[in-house]
């Protein structure tokens, strides 16, 4: 992990993302991007001192860090910046649902995540987790047909961060209608994580939470088991149409303050 861009738009959550950022920076000897958006030209001055200051007032590590400011439409324009980049890793903190004049990386981050091609961590404002410290990762398995991009940057993290890889497995009895492909998921783990020697293990549980999509009960067990980091494919599967969108969405507002890893192809 060479490069990490972390988005910010100077609130208190933007302090969080950019601490994170400091620590895997820290941690694996990376570089960090601190990304701005304006909407014209003329800002651009202006932004990338409020950045520099920012950078100064909130880097909790000594890591070089370099301030980027886009100009136009925040769905285009950290898409552009990102692809000139190309970065191992992107931290963005979320702020929630806060009505209807919620911030744009509050309800709509689902939306911003999907658009960027690469390994996403999204944290919350209630965030106090320590990367230094996580030493579990959770990993829910479905049948999503990209299952591998997950079970791929799931693995990295987990190597740079040192961490065991818990497979979290919701028996659907009756529910699941792939289960060819939840099959082939489950052997890509065992021979990924086996050749790339990624130290895993596997938790079966029963369904215990009835309602639209997954999120409650897994963010639940997470939450009981002091799991620090949650696996999410950012796409929307077939199997998931009804609900995908909701359920995705609830992870990454989480109140429980878990971040959430966004796997991007």
């Amino acid at each position: 992990m060479k490069k990490i861009v972390v988005l910010i738009d100077f609130t208190e959550g933007s302090k969080i993302a950019l601490k994170q950022a400091c620590q895997l920076a820290s941690k694996n000897g990376a570089t960090i991007y601190v990304l701005n958006v304006v909407d014209s030209p003329d800002k651009s001055a202006q932004a990338e001192q409020a950045l520099a200051e920012f950078i100064e007032l909130n880097a909790t590590c000594k890591v070089q860090a370099h301030a980027e400011v886009g100009v136009g439409n925040l769905f285009t324009a950290i898409p552009s910046l990102l692809k000139k980049i190309e970065p191992d890793l992107v931290i963005i903190c979320t702020h929630g649902i806060k009505g209807m004049f919620q911030h744009l990386f509050g309800a709509h981050i689902l939306k911003l995540v999907q658009t960027i091609d690469y390994p996403t961590i999204v944290v919350q404002e209630n965030n106090k987790i320590n990367f230094a410290e996580i030493d579990k990762i959770l990993m829910p398995i479905g049948p999503h047909p990209d299952f591998s991009i997950k079970v791929e940057q799931t693995a990295a993290m987990a190597k740079a961060l040192n961490a065991e890889v818990v497979v979290y497995e919701i028996d659907r009895d009756g529910f699941d209608s792939g289960d060819h492909l939840m099959d082939k998921n489950r052997n890509l783990i065992r021979q990924y994580f086996d050749e790339h020697q990624v130290a895993y293990s596997k938790k079966v549980d029963d369904l215990k939470v009835i309602s639209a999509g997954f999120s409650r009960q897994t963010l639940e067990y997470a939450s009981e088991e002091k799991i620090s980091l949650i696996s999410l494919m950012s796409t929307v599967s077939k199997d998931e149409v009804v609900f995908g969108v909701g359920d995705k969405e609830n992870f990454l507002v989480n109140t429980y303050g878990i971040p959430i890893l966004c796997c991007n192809a």
